[in-house]
C-alpha cells in the first residue's frame, strides 16, 4: 500500500493558511483547520464532511491561521473499539469487505456542527466570503483525491453530499451520471462516488438500524461491485 502525506508531499498547511487568512484575514482568533495528516493511495475512501471534536475538545483547540498539528492516523487495521470510535461505521464496513480504506473530510473547519454548517452555506442565503471560503476547502479537497486515486469515494453523511452538490459549478467539477455505457457508476472528475447507499452513516442511530434492514450489506455489495 502507498500512503501520501498531506503534510510534506501536498503542503496542506500552506495552502490552509493561505485559505484561512483570505477568509479571516482581520480576526485572528479563529480556530485552525485540522486535517487527516496521512492516507492511503488507491484505495476505499470515506468522504465525511469535517473534522469531528468534542465540545471540550473544540474549546480548547489552538486559536489563529496556523493548522493544529493534524488529527492521529486512522489505521484500518486497528481495533475498532479503541479510541477511533468514532470511526467505528468505517472499520465494520472494511472487516465486511476485507479491503485496507482512508478517510479525509470535505472541510477542514472545526467549530461548527453539521446543522450549523449546513445553514452558513446555504445556497440561498450564503455570504460572498463563506462561498468563497467553502469552495477554495473543496477545492482542496479534490486535488487531495485526484492526487490519491481512490478507487471509490464513500460519502458518509447526507450533508456532504449536499454541499458538493449545492456547488458543482462553482467548483467546476465535470459529473458523470450513472448509465449503461459506464457500468451505473457514479463518478465526479473520473473518480467513482457512491452516495445513495451509504447516506444513513451520518449518525450512529442510523447505522446501527442500517445493519438490521439490510443498508449495510447493500453499501457493502455496492463498494464491491464498483471497485471490482
Amino acid at each position: 500500500m502507498e500512503k501520501l502525506n498531506l503534510k510534506e508531499d501536498l503542503q496542506v498547511d500552506s495552502k490552509l493558511e493561505n485559505i484561512w487568512k483570505a477568509r479571516y484575514n482581520e480576526d485572528n482568533e479563529v480556530i485552525s483547520p485540522l486535517y487527516q495528516m496521512e492516507v492511503l493511495k488507491n484505495e476505499i475512501t470515506f468522504l465525511s464532511i469535517n473534522p469531528s471534536l468534542t465540545p471540550k475538545a473544540r474549546n480548547e483547540a489552538t486559536k489563529g491561521f496556523y493548522p493544529h498539528p493534524p488529527y492521529h492516523i486512522i489505521d484500518y487495521k486497528k481495533d475498532k473499539k479503541d479510541e477511533y470510535s468514532f470511526f467505528r461505521k468505517f472499520y465494520e464496513i472494511g472487516e465486511s469487505l476485507n479491503q485496507p480504506w482512508t478517510m479525509l473530510d470535505l472541510l477542514y473547519e472545526r467549530e461548527s456542527t453539521q446543522a450549523e454548517l449546513e445553514i452558513k452555506y446555504n445556497p440561498k442565503t450564503i455570504n460572498t466570503n463563506d462561498k468563497n471560503f467553502l469552495i477554495n476547502q473543496i477545492k482542496l479537497t479534490f486535488e487531495i483525491l485526484d492526487n490519491i486515486k481512490p478507487k471509490v469515494v464513500v460519502i458518509s453523511n447526507a450533508g456532504t453530499d449536499k454541499i458538493i452538490h449545492n456547488n458543482l459549478i462553482d467548483l467546476e467539477i465535470k459529473q458523470e451520471l450513472p448509465s449503461k455505457e459506464n457500468g451505473f457508476i457514479y463518478r465526479l472528475n473520473g473518480i467513482p462516488f457512491i452516495s445513495n447507499e451509504s447516506r444513513f452513516l451520518g449518525s450512529a442511530q442510523h447505522f446501527n438500524r442500517s445493519k438490521k434492514d439490510g443498508r449495510f450489506e447493500k453499501l457493502v455489495n455496492e463498494i464491491k461491485r464498483v471497485t471490482q
